[in-house]
């Protein structure tokens, strides 16, 4: 198979959101990908980030797909764990301490930084819109950032979130207290639950 028909392939399989790092791990050389850019089959979205003419662009899976260490968090992973109905204004994401954020800063995403014992707890893929697989926190880790005092939130979309989470058979209430306790906000986390259940 020729190198051409090969990046065509990989277009397709991957809904037509490509990747430099896609076209290196296929072995294709980028001025392949470079000549679909200037005969106008891709356009390039950002550095190493390519659509195709017919494709949806998916903003959640390639920041995160170019921002390895960006976890969905608050806000934005209430929308996809279906805590609650509306669309995040801001992007809201999760960073280590020591993280280079200022590019996500500069595209207006909402950054938390914490320490790096504490990123990776609760950390679970889910699906875009578009299907494609990114990462997020679970709902306990979700409603456990949300109660911290380091952040100001609504609070009828906090108590909604908590609502939703407590009429959920998949809730698992020890882990949101083994998190509460983590994240110093138990006494919280407690005060909700005593009106809620």
């Amino acid at each position: 198979m020729n190198y051409q028909k090969k990046l065509e392939s990989l277009i397709i399989a991957r809904d037509g959101l490509i990747l430099t790092k896609d076209v290196e791990s296929e072995n294709i050389p980028r001025t392949y990908l470079y000549r679909a850019v200037k005969a106008g089959r891709l356009k390039a979205l950002s550095r190493g980030v390519y659509l195709s003419e017919d494709a949806w662009e998916d903003v959640y899976y390639w920041k995160q797909a170019i921002n390895q260490k960006m976890i969905y968090s608050h806000e934005t992973a209430l929308y996809f764990l279906d805590l609650t109905d509306r669309d995040p204004l801001v992007i809201t994401v999760t960073v280590p301490f020591g993280y280079n954020a200022s590019r996500l800063r500069k595209d207006n995403f909402q950054v938390f930084s914490v320490k790096k014992e504490w990123y990776a707890i609760g950390i679970i893929p889910v699906k875009t819109n578009f299907g494609r697989d990114i990462r997020c926190y679970n709902q306990e880790r979700t409603i456990c950032d949300l109660l911290s005092h380091r952040y100001q939130s609504d609070l009828s979309l906090v108590t909604e979130a908590v609502k939703r989470y407590f009429r959920q058979k998949d809730r698992n209430v020890p882990l949101l207290l083994d998190y509460a306790r983590t994240f110093g906000v138990e006494k919280r986390i407690k005060a909700y639950m005593e009106v809620l259940m």
